[in-house]
């Protein structure tokens, strides 16, 4: 795992782990109090022939390193962790293991649970030593269901009172508090698809924190398109749709935190698309800066025209993406500058799109990317 600052005068941090690992997620920046700001992110292992473990990690600016704890995670190999917007102790996991009741067979589980350190306070060096067992509060399994369970969560993006989870054709809104599922959203397999029934399934979805955080995103193959949460359920209308939105399988997509009409997704034909929701018969922005598959896209939660890209090609891009940003440099096109020593102006064109910096310290495949959440 390597943490970067993007700074030119420092190398970026190097953080090896025992397993190997797939998630990654960022975790609120700030304690119960919101009187301090943290610089943390979380990482889940997988191991078949150990237990699995949940790095919490947290960068130090002052020295350009990280302190570190690090958590037993009992249920299994961990694909997916995320962690509560403002409540950074709760946390949820998706998870695979051997099954007790058939020879060969994988479970897939998600939980959630709660991290055994004081979060309102910075790791020191004890926390490094840290070796605490993950306390479960309560499993996210849907009673009835036959379909594998999905291996991403994701909360509620305002106040995390609700989780969403999935299946392979189903989607899954739990309560928080109850720990219920409130309701259940059908997919739509009826989306225009080239590809074969056998991959018509869910491959990934995210939570769009617009129109009140009531539009879910979803990837369905190579489709990508949104459910309305304050639909009835059972509906079977989308809010929108993006048919055949790469030509291979959608990976990963990513709602603009800033505009409200825009997101970008990636996928197995190597590219990293941006779409207007408004018209979706062609990708406002299409790039390919990677030779394999693309596993990540997300944009920066403060200035959205940067965005970051991770594949198996081993290498993480930074993305400058101006002419889809909500505001790329103010609101000009166009700036003007005096030069008072001369009492010449001139005028300098907005930067273009393209790539700002290409990270190669990677030894393998890339499977997941995140911004710091401050």
């Amino acid at each position: 795992m390597a943490i970067d600052s993007f700074s030119e005068d420092e190398s970026p941090l190097i953080y090896g782990l025992e397993f190997q690992s797939r998630c990654l997620c960022s975790s609120s920046n700030v304690d119960t109090s919101g009187s301090h700001g943290f610089v943390r992110f979380l990482v889940g292992t997988q191991s078949l022939k150990s237990e699995n473990q949940i790095h919490l990690l947290e960068y130090l600016e002052e020295t350009n390193s990280l302190s570190k704890a690090v958590f037993r995670h009992s249920g299994g190999e961990v694909w997916d962790v995320s962690t509560h917007p403002k409540h950074c102790h709760l946390i949820t996991t998706c998870y695979s293991s051997q099954s007790q009741s058939y020879a060969g067979k994988v479970d897939n589980n998600c939980s959630l649970w709660t991290l055994p350190v004081d979060m309102s306070k910075p790791l020191t060096d004890e926390d490094s030593t840290t070796s605490g067992q993950l306390t479960k509060v309560c499993d996210l399994v849907p009673t009835g269901e036959e379909s594998s369970i999905g291996r991403t969560t994701v909360w509620h993006p305002e106040d995390g009172h609700q989780i969403m989870s999935f299946t392979e054709n189903k989607l899954f809104l739990w309560d928080v508090e109850s720990h219920k599922n409130v309701s259940t959203i059908s997919a739509d397999f009826n989306v225009n698809t080239k590809s074969a029934n056998r991959f018509n399934k869910i491959t990934t979805f995210r939570w769009s924190p617009h129109s009140n955080c009531g539009l879910i995103g979803i990837a369905n193959s190579n489709c990508i398109y949104a459910k309305d949460l304050r639909v009835k359920s059972g509906s079977n209308v989308n809010a929108w749709s993006i048919p055949n939105s790469h030509s291979q399988l959608v990976r990963d997509l990513d709602f603009n935190p800033n505009a409200q009409y825009y997101l970008s997704s990636c996928g197995d034909d190597c590219e990293t698309r941006f779409w207007d929701v408004r018209n979706t018969t062609q990708p406002v922005l299409s790039m390919t800066n990677h030779s394999h598959w693309v596993w990540s896209v997300r944009y920066n939660l403060f200035h959205d025209q940067l965005v970051l890209t991770s594949s198996s090609d081993s290498r993480v891009v930074l993305i400058r993406a101006v002419s889809v940003a909500s505001q790329p440099f103010g609101h000009l096109l166009e700036e003007e500058i005096a030069d008072e020593d001369n009492g010449v102006t001139h005028k300098t064109s907005m930067a273009s799109d393209g790539v700002i910096a290409t990270y190669e310290e990677h030894e393998d495949s890339v499977y997941a990317v995140e911004w710091s959440a401050s």
